[in-house]
């Protein structure tokens, strides 16, 4: 006999919490997903939209609400991390209105990972707002300037961003992208984007 025959099957209640959780959480990651789509572009990214929903629905049993704090230290390309390509520390500093990072440029900053790569520049990208809302997601975005892969400017790259108002959840994602002559890079392992903060909780 088919289970449920002779009664009605119950869902296990932890099973039925996390059901719930991820009919909430699934819609939001594709929501970041697609906000962030532009920045994705040659990126292997691989399940992004299954690993964003599970911090998400951690974050959500715990706290109650959509933010993302499990979503820190994520690397978007998991085969490519941003450490294998950016070999200068990133200082982050984070106060009540605003989030600076700074890179030491100079020579052998990143990794080149082929002869054809000629220069490299840096994004700080700002998501914030509800993720639980089809347009309630905003994305801010500076670049640096480009700089040669090989050369020592014995400078500090400095990117900075204003934060949301308090209470609004946000993540800040540094990427770096290589250039091979005048085309952006082909092969993924020249790029790396990784969160590099979270906040608003």
């Amino acid at each position: 006999m088919k289970r449920g025959s002779y009664r009605p099957a119950t869902l296990n209640e932890a099973y039925q919490k996390g059901s719930n959780a991820m009919k909430i959480t699934a819609p939001a990651a594709s929501r970041i997903v697609r906000r962030l789509q532009p920045y994705l572009s040659r990126l292997e990214t691989g399940r992004l939209t299954v690993r964003i929903s599970g911090k998400l629905r951690k974050a959500l049993k715990e706290g109650g609400r959509l933010t993302f704090t499990y979503l820190k230290g994520m690397d978007m390309q998991p085969r490519h991390p941003l450490w294998k390509l950016l070999q200068a520390p990133a200082h982050v500093k984070v106060d009540a209105q605003e989030i600076t990072v700074n890179i030491a440029v100079k020579e052998f900053t990143l990794k080149r990972h082929n002869g054809i790569v000629t220069d490299y520049y840096f994004e700080l990208i700002l998501l914030w707002g509800d993720a639980g809302s089809d347009k309630g997601l905003r994305v801010e975005e500076v670049d640096s300037p480009v700089y040669r892969i090989e050369e020592d400017y014995s400078t500090e790259c400095q990117l900075s961003l204003v934060l949301p108002p308090e209470g609004q959840p946000w993540m800040a994602i540094l990427k770096v992208s290589c250039i091979e002559g005048r085309e952006l890079a082909m092969a993924p392992r020249n790029y790396g984007m990784k969160v590099i903060a979270v906040g608003g909780v």
